[in-house]
């Protein structure tokens, strides 16, 4: 598993993007990182990658938001839920195997809800502006 070193955020951008090329629809995304770490930086990317033209703040007061692209790009942010009933109540589990691309920022915190396929994005804070990210796939997530 190779640790990629971003030193800005358009490093950070170039990463998702190649990242966003081995995607296909139905894909899981797990983006996990302290706050501040460029989860939102790394999302935007991919969507815009998959062509979402419109903006892509982080959805953390709205929990979730559906970008149009390619294919619908589902934008999810987990820091305020804290169990799988409040995800429920939310109705945000259903995206996480939905038809488009879901990007789950904080998806950590409720690590029972993933779905049995997907990709981890883990970006860890280290020296100055320097990120390390780290991608990770399990069980059959779509995608090369």
């Amino acid at each position: 598993m190779p640790i990629h070193v971003c030193h800005s955020a358009d490093d950070t951008e170039a990463v998702a993007r190649e990242f966003a090329a081995r995607l296909d629809p139905g894909t899981w995304v797990g983006l996990i990182g302290p706050l501040g770490a460029g989860k939102s930086v790394f999302a935007r990317a991919v969507g815009q990658a998959w062509g979402v033209t419109a903006q892509m703040p982080s959805p953390t007061y709205t929990l979730m938001a559906v970008h149009a692209g390619r294919c619908p790009i589902y934008h999810a942010d987990l820091y305020r839920i804290h169990s799988v009933g409040e995800l429920d109540f939310a109705g945000l589990e259903p995206y996480f195997s939905g038809s488009g691309i879901c990007l789950v920022e904080w998806a950590d915190r409720i690590r029972s809800a993933w779905p049995p396929a997907g990709w981890t994005v883990t970006i860890a804070l280290a020296e100055g502006d320097e990120r390390h990210i780290t991608i990770e796939r399990f069980g059959q997530a779509g995608g090369a």
